[in-house]
């Protein structure tokens, strides 16, 4: 049988009702708290319209000189991400560029520079503080596959992402915030990062030579069909993970400086450099060192 408890008893001492004159001010509290999170909001909103519209989505394209050998893409304070292709039915090389930027800015703010077989293309749109931690554009470099074998790409970034996604001969990145990433193939690949990380989303095939050095990001490469004759990578704290194809023999010097990190080498190794399908140098400060075989 269950025993209900009896309610508990009133209070001998209720708390006094509000006079008419309290329930007035206590009103008026609450109408002032409620105009102040309204007219809160009003402003941020009314802030927030007026950034946006003092800025425009625009679009620009710049045709390339047919004879161009070396192209330096320069994207300088501006937020963007740089992509490399080739397209076989391109008639000519071309940038195409679509970014946010200020009403102020020009219209065509894509600069090319061409001096016989080299060109540069730069920025000049005014850059914003209100887009400086997010990508305020992207440039689509598109070239011609017989023309892309034969050039040399350089891209240098304060903010950005670089895309490669194209047959090159040589590929030169330099980038301080922002990501690497890798595909296709190049006589030589030359990365210098601070921020972000290096990235081969799938086996790349590099002849000659490649360099990567980050300082707060891992490299993470692998290699398809042969290894380059010299691998240099470098991470201050990341891990360092390179694959090599099976079936070859490496020299290789690898090293970590973390106390807990670990160095591990899972591919045949040999002395003797004139044998030696490549020479492989690879160190993390305070990450983990992994070279092992492509499966």
């Amino acid at each position: 049988m269950t025993t209900l408890a009896p309610p508990p008893p009133a209070p001998t001492n209720p708390p006094p009702p509000l006079s008419p004159g309290g329930r007035t001010a206590f009103r008026a509290v609450l109408i002032v708290a409620a105009a102040a999170l309204v007219a809160g909001a009003l402003v941020g909103l009314s802030a927030l319209a007026w950034g946006i519209t003092n800025f425009r989505v625009i679009t620009d394209s710049k045709a390339l000189p047919p004879s161009v050998r070396a192209l330096v893409v320069d994207t300088g304070e501006v937020p963007m991400a740089v992509r490399l292709t080739t397209d076989r039915d391109a008639a000519e090389p071309r940038a195409d560029l679509r970014m946010v930027n200020s009403t102020r800015a020009g219209a065509n703010p894509l600069e090319l520079t061409s001096d016989r077989n080299e060109a540069r293309l730069t920025i000049t749109g005014e850059p914003s503080e209100f887009l400086q931690w997010s990508r305020a554009g992207e440039i689509t470099v598109v070239l011609p596959p017989d023309l892309a074998r034969r050039l040399t790409v350089t891209v240098e970034q304060k903010r950005g992402v670089v895309m490669a996604q194209a047959d090159l001969d040589q590929l030169i990145a330099r980038t301080d915030d922002g990501a690497v990433l890798l595909s296709g193939s190049a006589r030589r690949v030359e990365v210098h990062n601070v921020n972000g990380e290096v990235v081969a989303r799938k086996p790349i095939a590099v002849t000659e030579a490649f360099t990567a050095t980050t300082v707060s990001g891992d490299v993470k490469v692998d290699f398809a069909e042969a290894a380059p004759r010299t691998v240099d990578v470098n991470s201050e704290d990341g891990d360092v993970i390179v694959g090599l194809p099976a079936g070859g023999s490496y020299v290789v010097n690898a090293d970590t400086g973390a106390e807990r990190g670990a160095t591990v080498v899972r591919v045949p190794r040999t002395t003797d450099r004139a044998a030696a399908d490549a020479t492989v140098t690879a160190r993390s400060e305070n990450g983990d060192v992994v070279i092992d075989e492509v499966r």
